[in-house]
């Protein structure tokens, strides 16, 4: 059975990975004429705003 602490760092790491692979889509790529990088870019921010609720809610339990 896994622990908290493991279960935290991996949602952690998980939710800074997305949001710098956005980043960094966003950064370097073209966005602009590429639909293709601009839909896994948004799908990577919407992972990390997702990582970002799932730390808060599990901050909140006792």
């Amino acid at each position: 059975m896994p622990t908290f602490q493991i279960v935290f760092l991996v949602v952690v790491a998980l939710t800074v990975a997305s949001g710098l692979a956005a980043g960094g889509i966003v950064m370097f790529g073209d966005t602009r004429r590429n639909v293709g990088q601009r839909n896994v870019a948004e799908r990577f921010a919407q992972i990390a705003l997702l990582g970002a609720a799932a730390i808060i809610s599990l901050l909140a339990l006792p």
